[in-house]
């Protein structure tokens, strides 16, 4: 019976290199010294604004993030806003592919699972997700990669895993790999094998559990 690899990127196969999402590498360089953690709390706020749908393009990106860290420097009274302050951030955010860092294993271990299972992506991103991908040489070993922006749809919306299945034969076995249990959940009720890959040792669920890829493949191996 065939087996297929779904995979969440974010916390599954990177994390940013500032261990915040929407705070980019060179933040400090284009703000100065700022209270970062009032920085943060302000992103956080405004995160809402990034629910956009039907984002399909790099530039719809930036022009979204644009929005987004203007009301972010209004709300932390940033002095000195500028149309190349926030833009800069935005082009920090969407086009720098240094802000994100592969776990050391990802690349390695998805060459090896490819050679016996065919792997997809469903993750809640943006378009510069696949130019990142396909940067660091991964791209091409899944067979398809579905990102909620593009799609219209984010994976508690439910219909991002319909889409997901529609070329997929009912005789499969299907695993979904995630860091987050709620979402694991919803893939379970979509006929998926939730595999919990908790890299911090965070989680406590009932779901199989695995620290990283390469517990993850010898694991298919007896399951």
């Amino acid at each position: 019976m065939k087996k297929n690899l779904f995979f969440d990127v974010g916390s599954t196969l990177l994390y940013p290199k500032t261990k915040e999402w929407f705070i980019p590498p060179n933040y400090k360089k284009i703000l100065g010294d700022i209270d970062t953690n009032l920085f943060k709390e302000n992103i956080d706020k405004n995160k809402f604004l990034l629910d956009e749908r039907n984002i399909n393009t790099e530039e719809q990106e930036f022009e979204m993030f644009s929005k987004f860290y203007y009301n972010v420097l209004k709300d932390f009274n940033y002095s000195n806003i500028t149309t190349e302050i926030i833009q800069n951030l935005a082009y920090d955010c969407v086009y720098n592919d240094d802000k994100f860092v592969f776990y050391k294993e990802v690349k390695r271990e998805l060459k090896n699972l490819s050679k016996e299972y065919d792997m997809y992506i469903i993750s809640d991103a943006w378009p510069s997700t696949y130019r990142i991908l396909k940067n660091y040489g991964i791209y091409d070993l899944f067979k398809n990669v579905y990102i909620s922006s593009d799609l219209g749809f984010k994976k508690s919306d439910k219909m991002l895993f319909e889409i997901a299945l529609e070329n997929i034969s009912s005789n499969d076995i299907n695993y979904f790999i995630d860091d987050r249990f709620e979402l694991l959940k919803i893939s379970e009720r979509y006929g998926f094998i939730p595999i919990i890959i908790d890299r911090n040792d965070n989680e406590l669920t009932n779901y199989i559990e695995v620290r990283n890829l390469t517990q993850l493949r010898h694991l298919l191996k007896i399951i």
